[in-house]
């Protein structure tokens, strides 16, 4: 146990002390910020639905974590290898556990860092008439679960290709689908093929079906183990792929 969490501390900060001096880290929060902030306004007519609250920006957080988790996770193992780093990482006497655990929990606070950055918009909503704030801090919530569940998918995908560009494309194209099985277009076209039970159950499996409740602002259980089953079943995935690199040691 000491083991783990020493080794989880120091890859931890140190995963941390290169987002903080990485250029990029910064674009990447900017981006966020000024697209989710631009979509609710242009597209979701934040103001113009005349109700204080956040749902036109909330809904586009799905569709913009399909790409910017994969491209925050895409670095995480494959750069690792690229640059000959891997096997000086993977010769310490740390479990792949801590490993995993502690990159991924670097890459889930700088995603929880830049949605922490958003909320001076909900302040200010709140100026202009009775917002619910329950219902906003659990929206927040939901978005900080369905960040880190494509940030699992993303890590699992770095662990498995030495490129960063192949790693993107994977993470981004299970992500894509995890999120498109539960619009009623997809839907409708795999009822064309397949038995309505089953199209069914692939579109409950839908990150945006997971997400739903909290957009409404309630904390469901089914959505609450959905996030928490892909996060654990990524973070799974990574540790096997990177437990083969090092021979099997634990």
């Amino acid at each position: 146990m000491t083991a783990f969490w020493t080794g989880f501390c120091a890859l931890y900060r140190r995963e941390l002390r290169q987002d903080a001096g990485n250029p990029l880290a910064y674009m990447f929060v900017a981006s966020f910020i000024s697209a989710s902030v631009l979509l609710a306004f242009q597209v979701g007519g934040l103001f113009e639905a005349g109700r204080a609250e956040l749902v036109a920006f909330f809904q586009f957080h799905p569709w913009l974590f399909v790409v910017l988790m994969p491209a925050l996770s895409m670095r995480a193992w494959s750069d690792e290898a690229r640059t000959g780093t891997l096997e000086t990482l993977l010769a310490l006497p740390v479990p792949t556990s801590a490993l995993v655990l502690a990159k991924f929990m670097a890459a889930w606070t700088l995603a929880c860092l830049m949605l922490v950055l958003t909320t001076p918009l909900w302040l200010r909503l709140s100026l202009l008439g009775p917002v619910d704030h329950g219902a906003t801090l659990t929206a927040y919530l939901g978005s900080c679960l369905l960040a880190g569940a494509y940030l699992s998918i993303g890590m699992a995908a770095s662990a498995v290709s030495r490129s960063q560009v192949l790693s993107f494309v994977i993470a981004l194209g299970v992500s894509f689908l995890a999120t498109a099985a539960g619009l009623p277009l997809v839907s409708s076209t795999l009822a064309a093929f397949l038995p309505l039970p089953l199209t069914e159950a692939l579109a409950s499996l839908s990150m945006l079906d997971a997400f739903a409740g909290f957009e409404r602002g309630v904390i469901e259980a089914r959505g609450l183990s959905y996030f928490l089953a892909v996060i654990a079943l990524g973070l799974c995935l990574t540790g096997l792929w990177v437990d083969t690199k090092r021979g099997g040691q634990v």
